[in-house]
């Protein structure tokens, strides 16, 4: 899965009213940031990367924005509570770069069990 797909989602992120009322965000550790997500990340989250997945192949708009909007949320959430991002944060670069190699390494990790199962 390509990064850059994820790169979007995250922009969405920065545009929240919440995120953006937050100024002078503390530096992230992009990497740091994408594997602490990566390693609290249970079948919950990973059942909203699914659903994204699915609604982007069915060309489904509704249920992609829906789904885009529940899977921002499981980041969000991830961050703020797992990883100890401050709020303000989420509205960073950083941030955004975090959650594109996070989107790339679960999804690239649900294309690897998805086709373990076809062998």
């Amino acid at each position: 899965m390509n990064s850059a797909r994820w790169v979007p989602f995250s922009l969405l992120l920065a545009g929240s009213p919440i995120v953006s009322a937050h100024a002078n965000p503390a530096p992230l550790d992009e990497v740091r940031l994408a594997q602490c997500m990566l390693e609290n990340t249970t079948s919950d989250e990973e059942s909203a990367f699914k659903d994204v997945m699915v609604a982007a192949l069915r060309d489904d708009n509704d249920a992609l924005k829906v789904s885009l909007d529940q899977l921002s949320t499981v980041m969000m959430d991830l961050a703020l509570t797992k990883c100890e991002v401050a709020l303000s944060a989420l509205a960073t670069p950083q941030f955004q770069t975090a959650a594109g190699l996070y989107g790339q390494q679960v999804g690239e990790k649900l294309m690897k069990k998805a086709f373990e199962k076809l062998n």
